[in-house]
């Protein structure tokens, strides 16, 4: 069974493995440690049996927020955890107005769930990643 919980520090070498294992880069194991306990952002993961599978990053101000981060070991997806991860953000800030994200051009699984989800393209951010690779830039509004 899927439980989404607080990030703990321990976690957090497997969370930069399934980053830089799904994503080909990583936020950083000094910048995890450095944000997890700021009042401003959160992270999360899913466990399966006590083993993390996927964790969500995000920063929340007044009634917005932005994902840094969401990312379900490639074993595990499509079994609904990104969907736990993503809820856990507005079961988290009830009072949500705005949540916005950057996703790689090249990674359609992405761009599919969070257009699913609700969330439009806003517009594109040109050579954003360190391979140079643009990122759109999304954002969903709850009303």
């Amino acid at each position: 069974m899927v439980k989404i919980r607080k990030m703990k520090e321990e976690d957090i070498d497997r969370i930069v493995y399934l980053e830089e294992t799904i994503l080909g880069e990583s936020l950083g194991k000094q910048m995890l440690l450095d944000e997890m306990n700021s009042n401003i952002t959160k992270f999360y993961v899913a466990t399966i049996d006590d083993v993390v599978v996927g964790y969500i990053g995000r920063y929340a101000y007044l009634d917005q927020a932005e994902i840094l981060n969401l990312v379900v070991d490639e074993a595990y997806q499509r079994m609904g955890i990104g969907q736990k991860l993503l809820d856990q953000i507005k079961l988290d800030l009830p009072t949500l107005k705005t949540i916005t994200l950057e996703v790689r051009v090249s990674n359609g699984k992405a761009i599919q769930f969070y257009e699913k989800n609700g969330f439009v393209p806003l517009y594109k951010r040109f050579n954003y990643y360190r391979n140079g690779e643009d990122a759109l830039i999304y954002a969903k509004e709850y009303i």
